[in-house]
């Protein structure tokens, strides 16, 4: 048995309320950081998640977190892609009191186009944005997807990303409750296969200009 599935295991079988402790923290350094030991809910271990986001208007940032969190979380990584920008991440996790998991490894970002096209949109000040605009995905982006994320505690803020995203975006880096250091980040993904939309809204315009042009 792997040691997470003991790990897991072994959780089920206790009544405490929680299995192990970790390091709770984040910086925007792509190394490890350090801060207070906080308990994991049963059956969770240590996950860290290095994100880069670049945009067109600036420099690479990079970020590291360190928090309790599901299996489900251990070593995974993804991309959301919009039209001026791409967030990508890559976790990794240990499962002993406090330990600090391996800093994982971005991967770098394909420019091969894989056939799909998403509409792209971004927001500051809202967790909903649409838009006509459209791009064309590429490597292993093959979802359309919508992010939606709040922020409160230390910061208050609500934003939107729409555009082309992994699978694993869409299902596990992008959907995430966490509270780190007195941040409190409630993420959400929304994802189609891009066609049924677009197609779609292409099939609603025709239908709209032919019911105007039979009644004028």
């Amino acid at each position: 048995m792997q040691p997470l599935g003991l790990l897991f295991l072994l959780c089920s079988l206790m009544a405490t309320g929680y299995c192990i402790s970790c390091k709770s923290c984040w910086h925007l350094q792509g190394t490890p950081c350090s801060g207070s030991s906080v308990d994991c809910a049963t059956g969770e271990v240590c996950v860290a998640a290095v994100t880069n986001t670049l945009l067109i208007t600036g420099p690479l940032t990079e970020q590291y977190t360190l928090s309790c969190g599901n299996p489900s979380q251990c070593d995974v990584n993804g991309s959301l892609t919009f039209y001026y920008g791409s967030i990508r991440t890559a976790t990794s996790c240990c499962s002993a009191n406090n330990c600090v998991p391996p800093t994982p490894t971005v991967p770098t970002k394909s420019t091969v186009k894989n056939g799909l096209t998403c509409r792209t949109c971004s927001s500051d000040d809202s967790s909903y944005c649409y838009t006509g605009e459209t791009m064309e995905c590429t490597g292993n982006e093959f979802k359309c997807g919508r992010m939606a994320r709040s922020l409160s505690g230390s910061v208050t803020k609500k934003d939107a990303i729409r555009g082309c995203a992994t699978k694993s975006y869409c299902e596990i880096i992008g959907n995430q409750v966490t509270s780190i250091q007195g941040l409190n980040v409630d993420m959400k993904m929304y994802c189609s296969d891009g066609a049924t939309a677009l197609h779609a809204a292409f099939f609603l315009s025709a239908a709209v200009l032919l019911l105007t042009k039979l009644l004028f």
